[in-house]
């Protein structure tokens, strides 16, 4: 499930901070299935962060910066917005 579409400015990934909030949000408004979205999200944006930070430090940081697809996965799986972004 891969989604071709441009993406537009305000599309950034969900910041840890937003992401607690959820998870509080959806445990006291008892709803199980939201919680482990969001723990699953949670899951594989660090094994994504992982996955890269290892290409980066196997292959050097000019191997994630030539393709496209590793440059979208490290911007997903930041932890915090990047400066100059709401």
């Amino acid at each position: 499930m891969t989604d071709r579409a441009p993406l537009r400015a305000d599309d950034v990934p969900l910041t840890d901070r937003e992401l607690r909030e959820m998870l509080v949000l959806a445990r006291a408004q008892d709803h199980p299935q939201v919680v482990r979205l969001v723990t699953s999200y949670v899951t594989l944006r660090r094994v994504t962060a992982d996955v890269v930070a290892a290409i980066e430090e196997r292959e050097g940081g000019a191997a994630v910066a030539k393709s496209p697809l590793l440059l979208r996965a490290r911007e997903l799986s930041a932890r915090i917005l990047p400066s100059g972004t709401t």
